[in-house]
C-alpha cells in the first residue's frame, strides 16, 4: 500500500486526527481569517498542510477554503471526510490566479491567506500575520518567511528589479541571521504565503488573470496594492516551511514553472513607468541596500550603542529608545548596533517588530563584527554613536570605510561624573576622571557632531571649543492616569539601575543616614527602593520598613501609590531620568542639585531642593503632611517637562541629523539650546 493508497484509507490516524481537529477548528466560529488553498493532486501533501495548519494558533479563528482545480487522484473524497473544510470544485485545470480568485470570493473574514498545500506553518505564523496587519490600517498585504525543508532560508521578502526580474531575499542563508528578522516594506511577498485584506483584495478585482496561470501575480498584486496608497509588509514572526517545486516543478523550461518567463514581460509593460522610476538595476552588490530601503524612508541611520536598549531598566536606555522609536515613526528607517552583539530579549523583538534592524552576532561566527558593521554603513545616510568608548572604537573604522557623517552621542559627560565621585570623597589626587576626559574631547573633535543630555554640558563643551554641540535630553511626556492624590498615597519612592554608582551610593545614604532622622518624625514610614540589579549591599538595606523589589517590570503602580519621590543623588552627570519619570506622573520630589541638574526646576516651585541629610530629612517631612505643598509640586510637574516631551525631543534630534547630512552650520548659539536650568 502506498503512502497516498494509507492516506485515502478512511480508518487512516491522521485523518481521525485531522476530522478531530477540524471539528474543533472550524465549526461553529466566526472567522478572522480565510485561508484559501488551492490544489492539484498530492493529496499527502496537501494533508500534510491541513496539519499544519489546524494546529497553528488554535487561538485565532479561521476558516478553510480549499479549492480544487481539477485533481484525479483521491484528493476530493479524503478532503470530504474533514468537517468544517469548505470544497470548491473547478471542472478542468485552469491553474494558482483562478482558483485563488474564486476561492476568496467565498470568504467570510476580513483577511484572505493564500497559502500553498506544499507549505506547513510553524507556531506563531497565523497570529503574526493577522496581528501585523492589524497594526496599522495603511498594511494592505502581509507575507511570511519562507524556509526550505533543510532549514535554510528560501525567501524573506522579494525584490523586483527594473527589469522585473526578482530577487529572493536571503535564498540560501540561514534563516535566524539578523538581516531576516525585522518586519520591513518590501517590493512584494510569494503567494506562497500572503495575507490580503479581503475588502482591498475585491476592489482590485483579484489576481490579474493575465498572469493566469501562475506567477507574476503575486507581484503584481503588491503593485497593485501599493499603487493605492498601501503597504506591503515582510513579517518575519510568521515562518513557514515551504516545500518548493513539489507541485509545480522547478524547471523553467517545462511544466507549470515555464510561466515564470511567459509573464515577466507582461508585467514589465504594465509596470513600466514604476520598474523605471523607482526601481534599481540588478546588481547583486546592491542586494542588502535594495532590500533594507523598500519603505520610501527619507533617512536611514545607524545607531550604536553597547547593548540594546533595556528601555523599562535604565534611563539612558529609555532615552535611546524613545528616539529610535521617533525616528522610525517619523520615516527615517533605523539600523541598531549593539556593540555586544547579543540579540537580548524581549528588546531585540520589540524592535524589530517596529521595523527596526538590530544586528546580532552569526550562531557560527563566520562573519566578524568588522564586515557587519561595514555591511550596516553600506544602507545608511549617518551614523549615531553612544558612549566615548563606542566612538574611539568605531569611528576609525567609519571613517576608513565610509564617508558618512558620524554624530556622537555623549549620554552624559563620564569624566564629570567621575570626577565629582572623587571629590565627594576627598580624594582629590584621583585624576582618573582626566584621561576620560581627553577620550571624551577627541571624540567630539573628531565626530561632525555632538549630542549631550544637558545646557550644562553643552556649555562645558562649547567652552571647550566643540561644535556643532546640540542637546537631545531624556524623553518624558505626563502619564495619562498620573499619581493618586494626596490622601490615596502613603510611603516613599526611589528608583535607579543598580548597575550606576550614584544610584548606590543614594540607596545607602538615604537608607543610613536620612531616613533615621524622617523615621523619628514619621514612624514607620515605608520606603521602596526600586532597581535592576541591586548589589548585596543594597539587598542588605531591606526591612520591614524599607522594601527592595528588585527589578520591576512595569512600576507605575509603585509611583501612583507613593507620596513622595526622593532622590538624594550625590554625584552624577548629565540629566536624571528618575526625576523625569517622576515629574510624568506628578509625584512631588525631594532631591539634590545634583538630582536636578539639566531640568528647569527651582525650590519650592516644581520640586524641594536640599543639599544634606538633615535638610532632605525636613523637606521630605514637611512635604509628607502638607496636602497644599503637596498638590502645589504636583500641578507644577508637567510645566517642567515641556523641553522634554518626546515630539520636541525628537524634532530637535531630526532636525541636528538633517543638518549634519547636509553639511549646514547648524546655526546660531542658542539654535539647540534648552531653557537654562541654572
Amino acid at each position: 500500500m502506498t503512502n497516498a493508497d494509507h492516506l485515502a484509507n478512511p480508518a487512516s490516524p491522521l485523518l481521525a486526527e485531522l476530522g478531530t481537529a477540524a471539528v474543533r477548528r472550524l465549526l461553529g466560529v466566526t472567522p478572522a481569517i480565510t485561508v484559501v488553498i488551492p490544489v492539484f493532486n498530492e493529496i499527502e501533501v496537501t494533508l500534510r498542510c491541513l496539519v499544519s495548519l489546524l494546529a497553528c494558533d488554535v487561538h485565532v479563528p479561521i476558516e478553510v477554503v480549499v479549492v480544487d482545480d481539477g485533481s484525479s487522484d483521491e484528493t476530493l473524497n479524503v478532503l470530504a471526510r474533514l468537517p468544517g473544510v469548505i470544497i470548491v470544485r473547478n471542472g478542468e485545470n485552469a491553474g494558482f490566479v483562478h482558483s485563488c480568485n474564486r476561492g476568496a470570493a467565498i470568504s467570510s473574514a476580513p483577511f484572505v491567506l493564500f497559502l500553498n498545500n506544499d507549505t506547513e506553518l510553524r507556531a506563531g505564523a497565523l497570529h503574526a500575520l493577522r496581528a501585523r496587519m492589524k497594526s496599522d490600517e495603511n498594511v494592505g498585504i502581509v507575507g511570511s518567511k519562507l524556509v526550505y525543508p533543510d532549514g535554510t532560508l528560501q525567501e524573506a521578502g522579494g525584490i523586483i528589479w527594473s527589469d522585473a526580474s526578482g530577487w529572493n531575499f536571503g535564498r540560501g542563508d540561514r534563516p535566524d541571521r539578523s538581516p531576516y528578522n525585522f518586519a520591513r516594506d518590501v517590493d512584494y511577498v510569494s503567494g506562497a504565503s500572503l495575507m490580503i485584506r479581503r475588502d482591498l483584495f475585491n476592489e482590485l478585482g483579484g489576481f490579474d488573470e493575465r498572469f493566469a496561470p501562475g506567477y507574476y501575480e503575486d507581484a503584481d498584486l503588491c503593485f497593485e496594492v501599493r499603487s493605492r496608497g498601501f503597504r506591503v509588509v515582510y513579517e518575519p514572526r510568521s515562518a513557514v516551511i515551504h516545500y518548493e517545486g513539489v507541485t509545480s516543478g522547478t524547471s523553467l523550461s517545462a511544466g507549470m514553472k515555464r510561466f515564470q518567463e511567459i509573464n515577466k514581460p507582461i508585467f514589465r509593460q504594465k509596470w513600466a513607468n514604476v520598474l523605471d522610476g523607482y526601481h534599481a538595476r540588478p546588481d547583486a552588490r546592491t542586494v542588502a541596500r535594495t532590500a533594507r530601503s523598500r519603505g520610501g524612508e527619507k533617512r536611514a541611520v545607524l545607531v550604536i550603542d553597547s547593548y540594546v536598549p533595556l528601555y523599562d531598566r535604565e534611563a539612558g536606555s529609555n532615552r535611546l529608545h524613545h528616539l529610535i522609536m521617533g525616528f522610525r515613526a517619523s520615516g527615517v528607517r533605523v539600523i541598531f548596533f549593539p556593540d555586544n552583539l547579543l540579540a537580548m530579549q524581549p528588546y531585540t523583538n520589540d524592535l524589530q517588530s517596529d521595523g527596526i534592524e538590530v544586528v546580532y552576532r552569526d550562531a557560527d561566527e563566520y562573519v566578524s563584527w568588522q564586515d557587519q558593521f561595514v555591511d550596516a554603513l553600506s544602507s545608511v545616510d549617518a551614523l549615531w554613536i553612544c558612549r566615548p568608548e563606542l566612538c574611539k572604537k568605531y569611528l576609525p573604522i567609519a571613517r576608513a570605510n565610509s564617508r558618512l557623517p558620524i554624530l556622537y552621542d555623549m549620554i552624559d559627560l563620564h569624566h564629570l561624573r567621575l570626577r565629582r565621585q572623587a571629590e565627594l570623597a576627598g580624594n582629590f589626587g584621583d585624576q582618573t576622571w582626566k584621561a576620560l576626559e581627553e577620550i571624551e574631547l577627541s571624540c567630539a573633535y573628531a565626530a561632525d557632531g555632538t549630542i549631550v543630555v544637558s545646557e550644562l554640558e553643552r556649555a562645558l563643551m562649547l567652552e571647550k571649543g566643540v561644535w556643532p554641540v546640540v542637546v537631545v535630553p531624556t524623553v518624558h511626556d505626563p502619564e495619562v492616569e498620573p499619581t493618586g492624590g494626596f490622601d490615596e498615597t502613603s510611603g516613599l519612592l526611589f528608583i535607579g539601575g543598580f548597575g550606576h554608582t550614584p544610584n548606590v551610593d543614594a540607596a545607602h545614604w538615604l537608607v543610613e543616614e536620612i531616613m533615621p532622622l524622617v523615621w523619628a518624625e514619621i514612624p514607620g514610614v515605608k520606603l521602596v527602593l526600586l532597581g535592576a540589579n541591586p548589589p548585596p549591599s543594597v539587598q542588605a538595606l531591606a526591612s520591614q520598613s524599607v522594601l527592595v523589589p528588585g527589578f520591576i517590570h512595569d512600576v507605575a503602580p509603585y509611583f501612583r501609590k507613593a507620596r513622595i519621590f526622593v532622590a538624594p543623588l550625590r554625584y552624577g552627570a548629565g540629566v536624571k531620568g528618575k526625576i523625569g519619570q517622576a515629574l510624568a506622573f506628578g509625584l512631588p520630589i525631594v532631591t539634590t542639585p545634583i538630582g536636578v541638574e539639566g531640568f528647569a526646576i527651582r525650590n519650592d516651585q516644581n520640586a524641594l531642593i536640599a543639599t544634606d541629610a538633615r535638610s532632605i530629612a525636613d523637606a521630605v517631612v514637611r512635604l509628607y503632611h502638607d496636602r497644599e505643598l503637596w498638590n502645589r509640586l504636583s500641578r507644577a510637574s508637567s510645566g517642567a517637562l515641556e523641553p522634554f516631551r518626546s515630539t520636541t525631543v525628537v524634532r530637535n534630534a531630526l532636525s541636528f541629523i538633517e543638518d549634519i547630512v547636509h553639511g549646514a552650520e547648524p546655526g546660531s548659539d542658542n539654535h539647540y539650546q534648552m531653557e537654562s536650568t541654572q
